[in-house]
């Protein structure tokens, strides 16, 4: 295209930006406006080009955006009403819309780490910080059994336990036991039947908790015991989903295991309550009915329920310890004979976020850390910012304007550039946090409820603002304490003045707070790294898991049981490429187990101490298939022999084969499971671990399912296949021996032992994240630093130039000034590395915290992205040629 042809675009362009502004300064200055904007595309076309031309076009519609639209605006804005801060805040405006780059990078980076701070800020505040919503939560507290004779310190409760809980008065308000199970919902018309979780409880526990139906009503004291009616109150979500939201679902009917219940009423949809179980993790339910035995009846050996209490208003933690500590002793001596069974409170939040508190603690630390990094690295390149402002500020300080005005004007940039990225932040956290909640572990406490709001949204944005804030009082303290003569100085001589200590202490600081991020996140990776080579004691690929809970409906004893189980068993074992089927009562990393004493009474490992050889184990009942399905290997002996009930075989794990037959064999020895049940070892396996990924847990014991009928089954299949390519299959095949049948939790086992980590993997990659952000953000503070000093010095490196100095030694000069700025932040920031890795070694897994490899590695990594930021701007000083430089100066 002509250069002719250029210019008439460029006036056509001229004349449409001139329509942002008042038509009176059109009339009186438009002409001369486009004349001039003419002569300036025409020297830069000459000059650089079209792309020089069009960078004229970019500056002209940022001009006249905030300048004709704030001529536009100034009457309904009031700028002039403010008086010095209006003036001031619309020149910031003017002078940001100016360097429209600068302030992209800025805000694009201040936004990528202030999402990342509100969405962890979000999760901490939800999980943390914000109360249960609950009536008066402070007063709620679940009471755990603790055995002077089990390595168990956070037992359940019998039935009777809670019946004494709830009648001891005094500090203690009112008591309810909770049982979580699960069941069968028959199908609806047209539907296919679901397996539910049911939360059982005293009639009690909503008035507990200070919780209404949002429909219909509660419970009534008469709705529990034996011969109850059999009632239930849905929850919103199961409501929705099963029911369609239909409010008149209350006083119908509903079948669950083949039981009819009526409906009284429907929990609201902020209503979750979640059951913290004695071992493995806290879990909600879809609906909630009463208990149909007399708890104050059961057996106090059986224990088998969680206990929720209220303390009375006024009453402090130890006074309920106190009283609760009295409840125990009562029911030790009374039911153990004083054996040194205790009861013991934990406030009902603190133990919900038990589990989960290391490692959002961690984030926390981690997302803090970034925010330092923030604002150090903001206040370093406004630092640099404004002293090439210093000309600007010199001639201000010439012409009149006061100390305050320049500190202002450096302060107003800030909270803008942070008030903008505050905003941003907010809403892109939205999202962040939707897809953090989607990642995040099953078991996180309250995690439907996370989200940003309007109070996190105050939070964020309000710490942009201060974030920029505090950056811009850096540039604003060294503008009050320049003098006039230092500023004039300053701009005649090219060497810098005093504020280059300031601009080396920043750096030196952003070092320092990257060092400890990189160190903490690395630390955090590797441990995540050490989770995934873990050995689990069992095979995950290739099998697909599916768990057939059982409703009394048709299966009324062990023998209709088991002959269902035979049925299912044949059908999965047919389809094409299965290899192996097995079932258990759970799976590993599924659920719970259940947990009691084993005895080997003529084993060589007895100590004669009674305690010491009733451990408590993990009782797994399973078929035989359960084995080779699940890829648990065989040290000795062999699996389950086929047949009927009766057989009464076990197998133990290496843990139990070592602890009581360390130099013998245990197979055929017999073993009495709970006191009462003979069963003869024939097998010895690896110990598969049914709680953490990471570490082993209770011995283990299986039985045959066969002799323990209590129900559903998890199931395993090894498949030559993709594993979820046979759910659909399998699921026929289940509904063919019985259509009633639910199948639930279809999924890969590899996708359990995934979910299994998924803690650990939130964790590792925003921590990991952060770190990255911090060393990019140190990268660009020491660049813009380093960048700045060549440019102001380019006179003394032409004159050295000059004067024979070789480049190299020019780019030995440069970068030498930046690494000795990056050796010091790092020895500066050891101290805070060794504070950040004691704090985080609750969450790390197979590491040391002061693991040499890693910590040398965070270091190396800071030096080499340091050293790529110090190189371009050496090499841009090496590369520049005196003659020219001192003849245009």
């Amino acid at each position: 295209m002509s250069e002719a042809r250029w210019l008439r675009r460029s006036e056509a362009w001229a004349r449409l930006l001139l329509r942002l502004y008042p038509a009176h300064f059109r009339e009186e200055m438009g002409e001369e406006v486009v004349e001039a904007y003419r002569d300036g595309c025409r020297a830069a076309l000459r000059r650089g080009g079209v792309g020089s031309m069009l960078a004229v076009w970019v500056r002209a519609l940022a001009d006249s955006v905030c300048n004709g639209l704030g001529e536009r605006l100034r009457p309904s804005i009031a700028w002039r009403r403010m008086g010095d801060w209006g003036r001031d805040s619309e020149l910031v405006v003017r002078r940001l819309a100016r360097a429209p780059l600068f302030v992209a990078s800025m805000v694009g980076t201040l936004t990528v780490g202030l999402g990342a701070f509100a969405i962890v800020y979000a999760v901490v505040d939800e999980v943390l910080i914000e109360p249960l919503p609950y009536a008066a939560p402070e007063e709620l507290y679940f009471v755990w059994r603790e055995y002077a004779w089990l390595d168990l310190d956070r037992g359940s409760l019998a039935g009777t336990d809670v019946a004494a809980l709830g009648g001891a008065g005094g500090a203690i308000a009112g008591a309810a036991g909770i049982v979580r199970e699960t069941a069968t919902l028959a199908a609806e018309a047209g539907g296919e039947p679901e397996e539910v979780g049911v939360m059982v409880s005293s009639p009690g526990l909503f008035p507990l908790l200070g919780a209404r139906p949002a429909l219909g009503r509660g419970f009534a004291a008469s709705e529990a015991g034996p011969g109850r009616p059999p009632v239930a109150v849905l929850g919103h979500a199961l409501w929705r989903r099963r029911f369609g939201g239909d409010p008149a679902v209350v006083g119908r009917e509903i079948r669950l295991d083949g039981t009819p219940y009526t409906v009284l009423g429907v929990m609201g949809p902020d209503f979750r309550f979640v059951h913290q179980a004695s071992h493995g993790a806290a879990r909600s339910a879809d609906l909630y009915t009463t208990f149909d035995v007399d708890l104050a009846e059961t057996d106090p050996a059986s224990a088998s329920y969680a206990a929720l209490v209220r303390a009375r208003p006024g009453t402090s933690p130890e006074a309920l310890a106190a009283a609760v500590g009295r409840v125990g002793r009562v029911i030790d001596e009374r039911d153990f004979q004083g054996r040194g069974v205790k009861l013991w409170p934990v406030g009902m939040k603190e133990d919900l976020v038990a589990r989960a508190r290391p490692a959002l603690v961690a984030l926390g630390l981690a997302a803090l850390l970034l925010v330092l990094v923030l604002l150090v690295n903001l206040a370093t390149l406004l630092l640099v910012r404004a002293t090439q402002r210093e000309r600007e500020f010199a001639i201000s300080r010439a012409l009149g304007a006061d100390r305050v005005a320049l500190v202002r004007a450096t302060l107003l940039e800030g909270g803008a550039l942070g008030l903008l990225s505050g905003a941003a932040a907010a809403v892109a956290a939205v999202w962040g946090t939707r897809a953090l909640v989607a990642l995040a572990p099953l078991d996180l406490p309250r995690r439907d409820s996370i989200g940003v709001d309007w109070g996190v949204a105050a939070v964020v944005v309000g710490t942009g603002a201060l974030l920029g804030l505090l950056a811009g009082a850096v540039p604003a303290f060294w503008a009050a304490h320049s003098s006039l003569p230092t500023l004039l100085r300053a701009t005649a001589v090219r060497g810098g003045g005093g504020h280059g200590r300031v601009r080396r202490g920043m750096v030196v600081l952003q070092v320092a707070l990257a060092l400890v991020l990189l160190s903490t996140g690395g630390l955090v990776v590797r441990s995540f790294g050490e989770l995934l080579r873990a050995d689990p004691g069992f095979d995950p690929g290739g099998v697909l898991t599916l768990r057939i809970p059982l409703s009394g409906d048709g299966y009324p004893d062990a023998a209709a049981v088991n002959a269902l189980h035979e049925r299912v068993e044949r059908e999965i074992a047919a389809l094409p490429g299965v290899r192996a089927v097995g079932a258990g009562q759970n799976l590993p990393l599924t659920s719970g187990t259940s947990q009691t004493g084993v005895a080997f009474p003529r084993a060589p490992g007895n100590t004669g101490d009674p305690d010491r050889d009733l451990p408590l184990v993990d009782v797994v009942p399973a078929r035989s298939g359960y084995f080779d399905a699940l890829g648990i290997r065989f040290l000795a002996g062999r699996p389950f022999a086929a047949g009927e009930a009766g057989t009464r075989e076990a197998v133990i794990d290496r843990t139990l084969a070592a602890a009581f037959f360390p130099a013998g064999s245990p197979l055929g020895a017999a073993a009495v499971v709970a006191g009462t049940d003979t069963v003869t070892v024939v097998g010895v396996v690896e110990h598969a671990r049914q709680y953490d990924v990471h570490r082993d847990g209770r011995p283990q014991i299986y039985v045959r399912s066969e002799d323990y009928p209590g129900g559903g089954l998890a199931w395993a299949l090894r498949t030559d296949r993709p594993p979820l390519s046979l759910a659909y299959e399998a699921q026929t095949a289940i509904w063919r021996v019985d259509p009633r049948l639910a199948v639930s939790e279809i999924r890969p086992m590899e996708g359990v032992v995934d979910d299994s980590l998924r803690q650990q993997r939130v964790s590792a990659v925003l921590i990991a994240g952060f770190s990255l952000g911090a060393l990019l953000l140190a990268g660009m503070g020491l660049y813009g630093i380093v960048a700045g000093s060549v440019t102001r010095r380019r006179h003394e490196i032409a004159v050295r130039i000059a004067l024979g100095a070789e480049r190299v030694q020019v780019l030995r000069l440069v970068i030498g000034e930046g690494m000795s700025l990056v050796l010091l932040g790092i020895l500066a920031g050891v101290p805070g590395v060794w504070a950040s890795v004691r704090l985080i070694g609750a969450v790390l897994v197979g590491i040391s915290p002061f693991d040499p490899l890693t910590l040398v590695a965070a270091g190396a990594s800071l030096a080499l992205v340091a050293l790529a930021a110090c190189y371009l701007p050496a090499r841009r000083a090496a590369g520049i040629e005196p003659v020219g430089l001192l003849r245009q100066e």
